[in-house]
């Protein structure tokens, strides 16, 4: 199988596995949101956001060098994977001092610090899978992954489908009950990445861990990864903490719908780098600089086809799809939700080149990148959210996250295949998302909102064929792919169906 199909395959396998899981996740969010009310819904997004800040304390860029390592030797990767497991258990118990200091420093009730509480055990289990998934990642198989994060994410939702209906008079309780809900699922995630990579052979190797990969070493390897991580946590949660200082748990719950509807569709370029960051590294790892460059236009091209759509067509259709999916009570959920929902454009656009600087070891650039736009959005944030609440924190988002973009693309131009080719296609990728977002906007308030979907839907495939980001072609050659037989099982594959955990 060809570098690029084993790219393909892998993402597709976690690209299935994801879409039933945000569909599950989406669905979930929706109906616990109608039932618990728009106080609860900002008091638990408020408790996972202070965990989801500190959460990168738990890694420190550790998981993507134990990916790179795995991908380009299995003997280093697994020496990576015995250090970063000594680091761990120092780090998981210093992520949770710091949150629970930031919520008794920031005033947060005995309620608040319980619900934080809980949720620091989700981090810690989460931290655990985690690693264990990347070993996984690093052998370029993302099947079990794919499998133990859906598994999981259904979990959650009958747990949190049966707190929301059974304490319906204990706001408290709920809260309490669905970060639990998120607890059972990690914990299922540690247990099931652990026994699967185990079974696939994937096991730390404590002799040699000092001698090629020393502590120091391998800290500083993790540093650009660790910077940008929590360069990443603050600028995407700094919001929601920002919110809780200056507005009310209402807002918060208003300012969470559009987060969660903006973020649910991230899974399409998480999916896909999944896979094209350990084949980068691969490709870097034979010095195949045409491969890199065919992986990096053909991921760039992806991400356009599928992120500009989608943004556009979030953006247009909130007025209509909110107060029906949510109710009335989340109407204030739409003005952010039109703003935030341009941020999928760069962050599609900006997947691919992170992975490319990341599996060729100039992560120190994309660290920068993100400094500076962590540095930006917070100054937004600051600036707009004491006034404009949950808008002020979208616009912050959509304007650092461009940032973050045009930063990226800077320092990889010379690896684009041309700059003609680039201006190219975020050209009509701007032009598609303009156009759909304006037929949209302006033809759909007469009709009935199925057939507004219907008419949208239709839209945004006609731009992508009439500004040719899709083509007759590309659907062909899907049709070619799926009425191909599938591959055959490797012999280790076949052992490994046998030793189910």
């Amino acid at each position: 199988m060809s570098h690029g199909h084993a790219v393909a395959r892998n993402a597709a396998w976690l690209m299935l596995a994801q879409t039933g899981q945000k569909l599950i996740s989406f669905l979930t969010f929706t109906f616990v949101a109608r039932l618990v009310g728009v106080t609860v819904t900002g008091d638990y997004f408020y408790a996972v956001s202070v965990t989801s800040v500190f959460v990168v304390l738990t890694d420190l860029g550790l998981t993507p060098v134990v990916i790179r390592e795995m991908a380009a030797d299995e003997a280093s990767g697994r020496a990576a994977l015995a250090q970063a497991i000594i680091a761990k258990i120092f780090l998981i118990p210093l992520a949770i001092a710091a949150s629970l200091i930031y919520t008794y420093a920031s005033g947060g009730s005995t309620e608040t610090l319980l619900a934080v509480s809980i949720a620091c055990f989700v981090m810690s289990a989460d931290a655990v899978s985690l690693l264990w998934y990347g070993a996984l990642r690093g052998k370029r198989d993302l099947r079990f992954e794919s499998v133990g994060m859906f598994v999981g994410q259904l979990l959650t939702a009958i747990v949190a489908f049966t707190v929301a209906t059974a304490y319906v008079d204990a706001p408290h309780t709920q809260v309490y009950g669905l970060i639990f809900a998120l607890l059972v699922s990690s914990v299922w995630n540690v247990g099931w990445s652990i026994g699967w990579a185990r079974g696939k052979g994937i096991a730390p190797s404590w002799e040699t861990a000092r001698l090629t990969w020393g502590m120091r070493r391998f800290l500083r390897a993790a540093t650009p990864f660790a910077l940008a991580g929590i360069f990443v946590k603050i600028y995407s949660y700094v919001d929601t903490l920002m919110l809780k200082q200056f507005h009310t748990s209402q807002e918060i719950g208003w300012y969470a719908v559009a987060y969660k509807v903006t973020y649910a569709f991230q899974f399409v370029p998480l999916a896909f780098v999944a896979a094209l960051y350990p084949g980068m590294s691969a490709a870097f790892a034979r010095k195949d600089k045409t491969q890199l460059q065919e992986l990096l236009a053909g991921s760039l091209r992806l991400m356009t086809i599928t992120g500009v759509p989608m943004a556009a067509l979030i953006s247009s259709m909130a007025p209509r799809v909110i107060p029906v999916v949510y109710g009335e009570a989340f109407s204030g959920s739409v003005v952010p939700l039109q703003w935030l929902a341009w941020v999928l454009v760069p962050i599609f656009w900006d997947f691919p080149i992170g992975s490319l600087l990341n599996a060729t070891h100039r992560a120190e650039l994309k660290t920068t990148a993100m400094g500076i736009a962590m540095v930006t959005n917070v100054l937004l944030n600051a600036l707009l959210i004491p006034t404009l609440g949950p808008l002020g924190a979208a616009i912050a988002g959509l304007g650092s996250f461009w940032l973050l973009f045009f930063l990226g693309l800077g320092f990889i131009h010379r690896d684009l295949p041309g700059f003609d080719w680039a201006v190219s296609l975020f050209g009509r990728g701007i032009a598609a998302g303009a156009g759909i977002w304006l037929a949209v906007t302006y033809a759909t308030p007469p009709m009935p909102l199925v057939a507004a979907l219907v008419f949208s839907v239709t839209v945004a495939l006609a731009a992508l064929f009439v500004t040719r980001l899709l083509t007759v072609q590309d659907v062909k050659q899907v049709f070619r792919w799926l009425a191909r037989r599938p591959a055959p099982v490797d012999p280790i594959d076949e052992t490994l169906h046998s030793k189910k955990p």
